[in-house]
């Protein structure tokens, strides 16, 4: 998602979806807890939302923006989870690819548990044998 820094505030409902989700994107909001060296408007409201609704920043403090003019890094990409994935997630910066932005990696080690549920194979064809006769 990219939100440009002209643009007034964020949506409202950027964070209203449902569980189990990932937001990775450049919302020129900085704020201290992915890594920006200051606090900006958008960076404190962004941090409220993501308060209001259980998600989590991945970054890890690291600079995702360097800025060849200025010399400068900043933490501008934001990547945001729901708390349900959190910890199944990896978030890296990976090597310059010649933009101002670094590539991010996120990586979802999920594993889904599943229920072995065994039945009678002769139950259950015997129940589907009704069924064929019934329709």
């Amino acid at each position: 998602m990219y939100h440009p820094p002209n643009q007034k505030s964020l949506p409202d409902n950027l964070l209203d979806i449902s569980e189990s989700n990932l937001l990775v994107g450049d919302l020129n909001a900085k704020h201290s807890s992915w890594g920006s060296v200051i606090n900006n408007k958008r960076g404190v409201e962004l941090h409220n939302l993501m308060d209001d609704s259980a998600h989590l920043a991945l970054n890890d403090g690291s600079p995702t923006y360097s800025s060849h003019s200025y010399h400068t890094e900043e933490a501008l990409d934001v990547s945001i989870v729901s708390s349900d994935i959190f910890p199944f997630c990896k978030w890296t910066v990976l090597q310059d690819i010649g933009s101002d932005h670094l590539p991010i990696l996120v990586e979802l080690k999920w594993k889904q548990m599943t229920q072995l549920v065994k039945k009678n194979f002769g139950t259950l064809k015997g129940q589907l044998g009704e069924v064929q006769r019934h329709s």
